[in-house]
């Protein structure tokens, strides 16, 4: 007889793994990438930005749809089970009256927030990689507040997704699964 996983252990591993590689890549990014970006060359940065961030890019992005989509569907099988044991009340207890409900529901928002955040850093590369592909002169200064700001949305990003993984090691590590 063939003994399956639960569907609980899946989404776990597989969304704690992925958060472990966005987590790592954004932190990476963000505190060594983006400030050093203003240091480098023109031809340098011309090079990252046609041959190396288009596809670290796309995959950051890959990973953290991942992360979000198998920790949704860790919350919502959980809170399948609560609604299974006492209805609409039940889940809205666990999410706002107990510890690990918080932990989680606010770990799940400043998570969201800090995967937006994300995404303004994708367009803001996206504006970068045409410019820097243009020809015109005025976008030397286009350039450079691209990258005031991109220095500032690594650095939101960051604070938003380390409040994110706190929540969250909170609620798996320290707190009981509500009953």
């Amino acid at each position: 007889m063939i003994q399956s996983v639960p569907i609980s252990i899946l989404l776990n591993v597989v969304h704690g793994f992925s958060s472990l590689i966005y987590f790592g890549a954004v932190m990476l990014f963000g505190a060594v990438f983006a400030p050093k970006l203003s240091k480098l060359s023109e031809s340098t940065l011309f090079e990252l930005m046609r041959d190396v961030f288009p596809s670290v890019l796309s995959f950051a992005e890959a990973v953290g749809l991942l992360t979000m989509v198998f920790g949704a569907g860790e919350f919502i099988h959980y809170m399948i089970g609560y609604y299974l044991e006492g209805g609409m009340g039940k889940v809205y207890q666990v999410i706002f009256g107990t510890p690990w409900g918080a932990s989680i529901f606010t770990g799940a928002i400043t998570g969201l927030i800090g995967f937006l955040v994300g995404v303004k850093i994708a367009s803001t590369f996206e504006s970068m990689f045409k410019a820097y592909r243009s020809s015109d002169p005025r976008k030397a200064d286009d350039l450079k507040a691209l990258k005031v700001k991109l220095r500032f949305y690594s650095l939101v990003g960051m604070v938003f997704l380390t409040a994110t993984v706190l929540l969250m090691v909170i609620a798996v590590s320290f707190l009981p699964l509500p009953q």
